[in-house]
């Protein structure tokens, strides 16, 4: 009887490397965005503003302290985020189960709409049942219209990114 002493070694080595891999690629990505920024940024910059590379570096201090220069501004940012990150979830969820959604935008301005239709004509609840109701009706409007799609993929055949880019313009 053979005893492999190195065998779990193997996953942790893939794993560290899925891991790196999976880290630079963002990381990349968000360089290369703030390289490309920096050039638009220096090219169209005002010859009367000082030097270019003073406004190029008083644009990032901008955005940067903004974003995250207090507490006030990080809770701003995920305030404004959230909806962003809900959305990409949505469809990360759909992109794993082998499917296109591109109707996260209106599913989720619908959605909101449901929320809003519900805080407002439902009146005299206590705050603690009235919120959770709204994003309760929210979250199946929201849902409801996403299903759309699927019953039409369904039935018909029809295919999804075609009917969710279709229903974003009615959403709208």
């Amino acid at each position: 009887m053979a005893v492999q002493i190195n065998a779990p070694l193997a996953p942790r080595r893939n794993w560290l490397a899925a891991f790196v891999r999976g880290a630079v690629v963002p990381l990349l990505a968000i360089l290369t965005a703030l390289i490309i920024g920096a050039i638009i940024i220096w090219f169209s910059a005002p010859s009367d503003r000082g030097s270019r590379l003073e406004v190029v570096i008083a644009a990032y201090r901008g955005l940067f302290m903004g974003a995250f220069g207090s507490r006030a501004a990080i809770a701003n940012t995920l305030v404004e985020a959230t909806p962003y990150i809900l959305a990409g979830l949505a469809v990360a969820f759909a992109f794993k189960c082998g499917l296109f959604n591109i109707g996260a935008e209106g599913q989720l301005f619908i959605g909101a709409l449901g929320a809003v239709t519900v805080g407002f004509a439902v009146t005299g609840l206590p705050t603690i049942i009235h919120l959770p109701l709204a994003l309760l009706a929210g979250a199946i409007t929201g849902g409801l219209w996403g299903a759309i799609p699927g019953y039409l993929r369904a039935k018909t055949g029809a295919h999804e990114v075609i009917t969710t880019i279709m229903l974003n313009f009615i959403a709208f």
